[in-house]
């Protein structure tokens, strides 16, 4: 999202470091949020950054990889740049030893650079503010999840200090529309369900899994307990999602209209598509204590419908019972062969939605070229992103640093006395088609699979609004 920069220090230094400044976007209730071709308009918010920090991050978007690298080992020498993250594939071995690597190649000897720390998002925004307002230096730099969190405990406070790599600026590329607030990747839920036996199954709108027929047979996490499913109800509030909703509630494939009455929704106006969904999801939803949990409970149940992680079928173990051969995702179809040519999405609506890994540099970084680097490496490289990119689901932002898993269902599943064994081979037998994982670019495109798209200051804006109206038919499911 473009975002307008402004600061309190002297004019000058405003000119110059404008670009790696924080703002708050203010996306208003009901209005688009911005999509990858029209990104929302911000507002201003003053930083709270040290203008050592906000001056090496705006130097650190001008250098290459080698210039900055070089930055780097001198500043940090041997101390350790310091990363608080929510997620901890970020502090694997491939990663770190790509950044010494690189650091060993701009002359320096430090053989430990990185403190690597994670903890769950319910957690880390409370101790980084913490540690922010007590004026400790105990962290350089976050990779957070929650665009309602990051918008109200980082974006609006101030905190957030935003670098983009140069080698991901100068990517054709990469996903502009993901440069402020940076993300390092999507990650994705979708709707899935389990056909086993039941080959005329299919969920070709939206509308279907929110109706009766599916009550009780719905697995997915609670939303007043995981964040990632409150930030996606909530926007669907959006008008551009009420649009959408509207749109395939009134396609023909929606064979559910008698049994998904609008009535009791019309004081909502324009916006009683999202509010009728909303409501009927969360009353068909069992809550799974996590996305794990929901995929086995699907993965048992013929007939049933989930609103889960992508990447967590990949966890399903085969067995004479149970197999991801009976797992489809909706917006790809049952006979999807290649994800590198998926066709028009086989849902009506949206295919799911794309919630996001931010990185920030901390408002006091003891060094903040350091923590740039390492994060350009994380963003900028295969060996620093390779710990998320066997999976399906997660998307970098920077194609090309992804792996090709558009044929991940393609192999040969053998049986022995231990159980079965999938060797993935994209010239052998489609045996998985769930698994052959299309690009971002795809799930991202609106007339194709119409990801809906998390953003903070839309979350932030509409927040309260919509998480009474969940936390009341919560209250009240029966």
């Amino acid at each position: 999202m473009k975002r307008t920069l402004t600061m309190t220090l002297s004019l000058l230094t405003m000119l110059s470091l404008a670009s790696c400044h924080p703002t708050a976007s203010s996306s208003s209730e009901g209005t688009n949020p911005g999509t990858p071709d029209k990104p929302a308009e911000p507002s201003q918010t003053q930083s709270v950054a040290d203008a050592k920090v906000l001056a090496a991050v705006k130097d650190a978007m001008t250098l290459s990889r080698d210039e900055l690298m070089k930055k780097a080992a001198q500043e940090l020498g041997n101390n350790q740049v310091r990363v608080y993250a929510v997620t901890s594939r970020g502090g694997k071995s491939a990663a770190l030893n790509k950044f010494k690597e690189e650091l060993k190649k701009a002359g320096s000897t430090n053989e430990n650079p990185v403190v690597y720390k994670s903890t769950v998002d319910g957690k880390i925004y409370t101790i980084l503010n913490g540690t922010i307002e007590a004026k400790n230096q105990d962290y350089d730099g976050a990779i957070l999840q929650d665009g309602y969190q990051l918008q109200k405990k980082f974006i609006d406070t101030g905190y957030y200090t935003n670098y983009i790599p140069k080698e991901w600026a100068d990517d054709a590329n990469s996903d502009k529309s993901a440069k402020d607030p940076f993300t390092l990747q999507y990650n994705f839920k979708t709707i899935m369900y389990n056909n086993k036996g039941l080959p005329d199954m299919k969920i070709d709108n939206v509308w279907d899994m929110v109706a009766p027929k599916y009550k009780g047979k719905l697995f997915t996490m609670d939303p007043s307990n995981e964040n990632v499913n409150m930030d996606w109800l909530i926007t669907l509030t959006d008008s551009k999602w009420a649009g959408v909703l509207k749109k395939a509630y009134e396609d023909p494939t929606n064979d559910q209209k008698a049994n998904l009455p609008l009535t009791e929704y019309e004081s909502y106006g324009d916006l009683k598509y999202s509010y009728a969904f909303i409501a009927n999801f969360l009353n068909n939803a069992v809550f799974s204590a996590d996305d794990g949990k929901a995929v086995d409970d699907l993965a048992k149940t013929p007939g049933a419908v989930g609103w889960i992680v992508y990447s967590k079928i990949m966890n399903i173990k085969e067995t004479d019972a149970i197999s991801k051969k009976n797992i489809v995702i909706a917006a790809l179809g049952n006979e999807n062969t290649d994800g590198a040519n998926p066709g028009d999405s086989k849902i009506k609506g949206f295919g799911g939605f794309m919630y996001k890994h931010y990185m920030s540099i901390m408002p006091n970084a003891k060094y903040p070229y350091a923590t740039c680097a390492f994060f350009n490496i994380l963003s900028t490289t295969k060996e620093g992103y390779t710990n998320w990119a066997t999976d399906v689901g997660d998307y970098p932002t920077m194609p090309s640093i992804n792996k090709d898993r558009t044929k991940g269902g393609h192999g040969t599943l053998t049986a022995s006395d231990s159980g079965y064994t999938f060797t993935q081979s994209n010239d052998a037998e489609n045996v998985f088609p769930c698994l052959n994982d299309p690009s971002s670019a795809w799930w991202n495109d609106s007339a194709k699979g119409n990801a809906v798209i998390e953003d903070p200051a839309f979350i932030g804006k509409a927040y309260n609004r919509v998480a009474s109206f969940i936390q009341i038919r919560l209250a009240n499911k029966k």
